[in-house]
Order: structure tokens, then sequence, then C-alpha cells
């Protein structure tokens, strides 16, 4: 009963809604430290072998991959070579952008302390799958589609529903937008910090 929680702020400034950037119906967008066991890109990717067995579909990765590592081999392996595109280290800007152009952002992490991929992909309106690995239930809420951790037929299932389903993924894409406006923004985190602080001081008897 001591502790008070405030949530990580999203830079809503940066990261929002694009206007004159088409969004691309079949386009995956994760944002990954690739070769991190513990960001589970090997799961989203066995669940694009998947997705691509029935549907269009492209991953978007924003970051690189060791070029003779895992990662590369797992998709040689699955023959998802020419489905999979690596940004390399991009800009924020640029990020925002590759967001807006991405019709679902998969954050596919095992664990995640908090989950900064998911909020951002939701302040930028992206309709968002994560799995409950971590925090990330505390960030998407209601307003993602949430999967277990390490399970690529779920992320499979999910990703060919919102692709199959653009107008739920719109509204979804919408309610994520609005969950961090209310939620996540840095001017909710300083309000809820004063508050912290002015219950203190009121405990000690201050002005």
């Amino acid at each position: 009963n001591k502790f008070r929680v405030v949530p990580n702020g999203i830079d809503v400034e940066v990261f929002k809604p694009l206007q004159g950037v088409e969004r691309k119906s079949s386009r995956i967008m994760v944002t990954n430290s690739a070769d991190i066991p513990l960001k589970g890109l090997a799961y989203l990717l066995h669940a694009i072998y998947k997705v691509s067995r029935q549907r269009d579909v492209e991953l978007v990765v924003i970051g690189e991959p060791r070029k003779n590592g895992n990662v590369r081999r797992l998709i040689w392996d699955l023959g998802i070579e020419q489905l999979v595109t690596f940004t390399g280290r991009i800009e924020e800007q640029e990020l925002v952008r590759q967001y807006a152009m991405a019709s679902v952002a998969v954050v596919p992490s095992l664990y995640e302390g908090f989950g900064l991929p998911a909020g951002e992909a939701m302040a930028c309106g992206v309709p968002v799958i994560s799995t409950t690995g971590g925090a990330l239930p505390e960030v998407v809420g209601d307003a993602g589609i949430l999967v277990p951790p390490g399970d690529a037929d779920a992320l499979a299932r999910e990703i060919i529903r919102l692709l199959d389903n653009p107008e739920y993924a719109r509204k979804l894409g919408e309610a994520g937008y609005k969950r961090v406006q209310q939620h996540f923004t840095w001017e909710r985190a300083a309000e809820l910090t004063l508050q912290a602080y002015l219950e203190v001081v009121d405990g000690y008897g201050g002005p």
C-alpha cells in the first residue's frame, strides 16, 4: 500500500498517425533487437511462414540481424527470404513513417519490462498484436490482441484475422491511439508523479 505506479510516457508529439502515407494492406511490422531470443522474433518468423501459405504477406523488421546469425539462418530454412525486409538503424521520423505504412504491428517478445514498441505503434494508430510477456498487457489492455508468448500458431491466427478484417483492424488502431492518449503521455506521467508527491506531503502534514 506504499507503492504508487507511474507508467512511462510515449512521445505523442513524435509518435502519431501520419497524413498522406498509404497503409499497405499486407505489411506486418516489428521493432526488434533481432538476435536477442527474448524478443521472440523467431516465433514471428515461423508465424509469417504459416501466414504466407494462406495469404499474401510481407514483414518489415526495424533493425538488422547478425550477418551469419540464427535469425538469418531461420529465414533461409523457412524459405521466406523474399518476404522479410530489415531496415537497419533508422531515425525516429522514418520509424513513424514505417508505422504509417504497416497494416499490423506485432510485439512477439517473451518478456518486456514496459513495452515501448507496443505503445509507440498504438500512438501511431496501428493495430497491435502482442504477447502477454511481462508488462505488455498493462500497456495494450483491451485496445489490442494478446497472445501467449512463444506461440507462433496464435500469432499466425491473429495476423490472418486482422488481414481478413480491415474494419476490425481500423477500430483496433483507433482504440490503441485513444488508450495511449489517455494513459501513456508524458503529461499524464507528470500528473501521476505530482499526485504521489502531494500525497506524501499531505501525509506529513505539509502545506
